[in-house]
């Protein structure tokens, strides 16, 4: 995903209004009395100034998250993930995970636990199964603590399966946290949340 479309200007509205409110400033200026060259001039070098260095935060596009550099490495990351994930490829996924990867299955029992190692036999029973899947991402926050990186995102998704008993529909609607680190390459990659 090319860098441009993540990436949104800031507030507009903030921009108009203070644009707005200079000219009418200007015209209020020039009506009360006839402005010599020398005032016309400065007046214009004021205004341009303003607008140019009037600059905007840059958000990633439809969100708050400020588009840093850094920010926007953690989200192409992530959008890689999720062009492997609806293309099935398993072998594109575990090279976005690290290492150290690890995911805790939410319940007491460490058998539902899996590391890297087990990475690769999870995706591949879970996606053996998948039909079609179209799963989306709303991302909200990004925070980042030296070479950690979490997202706090909405997923959106939905997945045909297949079964014995045919084919089934499943969808996710959920709040969702990816948990990744940098590498010594200046690489972002998964230790949880795939």
């Amino acid at each position: 995903m090319a860098r441009e479309s993540l990436v949104a200007a800031g507030s507009a509205k903030d921009g108009r209004a203070r644009e707005s409110f200079l000219l009418e400033r200007l015209m209020l200026v020039a009506s009360k009395k006839r402005m010599t060259t020398s005032r016309f001039g400065a007046l214009a070098v004021v205004l341009a100034t303003a607008m140019v260095g009037c600059g905007h935060t840059r958000y990633l596009a439809g969100t708050t998250i400020p588009a840093t550099d850094e920010n926007l490495a953690i989200v192409e990351t992530i959008e890689q993930y999720r062009a492997f994930l609806i293309e099935k490829n398993i072998d594109g996924m575990l090279l976005l995970a690290s290492k150290k990867y690890f995911e805790d299955g939410g319940t007491p029992q460490a058998n539902d636990d899996y590391g890297y190692d087990g990475l690769r036999e999870i995706l591949t029973s879970r996606l053996g199964r998948v039909q079609s899947l179209r799963y989306d991402i709303e991302y909200q926050k990004v925070t980042v603590h030296g070479d950690r990186a979490e997202v706090d995102a909405f997923l959106n998704g939905a997945f045909e399966l297949q079964s014995e008993t045919g084919e089934r529909y499943r969808r996710v609607n959920d709040h969702h946290r990816f948990v990744l680190e940098r590498t010594p390459n200046n690489k972002w990659r998964f230790l949880n949340g795939m």
